[in-house]
């Protein structure tokens, strides 16, 4: 798992040197992002993830912690909706450049192994949320790590949404990632660097992230997007899932 955390920061520190925000989004013009709209998609996530059926909400307020922040758009937006916002990232320079595009001090920033949600305590967060992270994780393991640490910090009754590619199994994924990191070797994949594992990440079905759940003590409660690579999924503390 160490070797995959390790590509991951290398290749999104790099990234984040080169163009934060457009391979933060990849609907950005390269050349000439616009932030407005940059900013405006973290809205929009949260709008998905809280307020559009079958969205979830959780009883509290108080904590939101975002996996994969970024440069913090959707910690600026959930910023609006909690009273405190933990955002963790690996790669440094991106927590940098987030730290210069979110000036709000209920948003705060930190450093993570790759696996974990770092110095946030058991039972403390009403909300664990992660978009267009889990697609780019190129090992399922790393993904699996994160759904237990998301279980360990959520209060009973908090809420967990994750957004990942559900559009093929883990093997028939591996091959046609295998393909385009090969055409990318031969000088044939995409310009931007993006037909690298650390971009192309991993696939999981459904069912198989229902398991990733149960086993962290979670219960997938609502989802959308089943097979596609925008997969959504609300999911609760078992103990409290009904």
């Amino acid at each position: 798992m160490r070797r995959h955390t390790a590509g991951m920061r290398r290749y999104w520190d790099e990234r984040a040197h080169l163009n934060a925000a457009f391979y933060v989004d990849t609907d950005l013009d390269y050349d000439a992002p616009d932030m407005a709209q940059f900013l405006a998609t973290g809205q929009r996530v949260v709008a998905v993830a809280l307020d559009e059926p079958p969205a979830v909400r959780p009883a509290e307020t108080s904590l939101a912690v975002e996996i994969g922040c970024g440069m913090g758009r959707i910690c600026l937006a959930l910023a609006d909706r909690f009273d405190h916002v933990v955002g963790v990232d690996i790669a440094r320079e991106m927590l940098r450049r987030a730290g210069e595009l979110v000036d709000d001090e209920r948003v705060e920033f930190r450093l993570t192994d790759g696996v974990s949600l770092p110095d946030v305590p058991d039972a403390s967060a009403d909300l664990v949320l992660t978009f267009t992270v889990f697609q780019h994780v190129p090992s399922v393991s790393v993904i699996r790590a994160y759904v237990a640490e998301a279980a360990r910090v959520l209060r009973p009754d908090g809420v967990f949404v994750l957004q990942w590619n559900s559009s093929d199994g883990t093997a028939r994924w591996r091959v046609r990632r295998a393909l385009k990191v090969l055409a990318q070797r031969l000088g044939r994949g995409d310009r931007y660097g993006r037909d690298v594992p650390q971009f192309l990440g991993s696939a999981m079905t459904v069912p198989d992230m229902d398991a990733t759940l149960r086993a962290a003590g979670l219960t997938r409660v609502a989802s959308t997007g089943e097979g596609t690579l925008f997969t959504w999924a609300w999911a609760r503390r078992t103990d409290t899932a009904g």
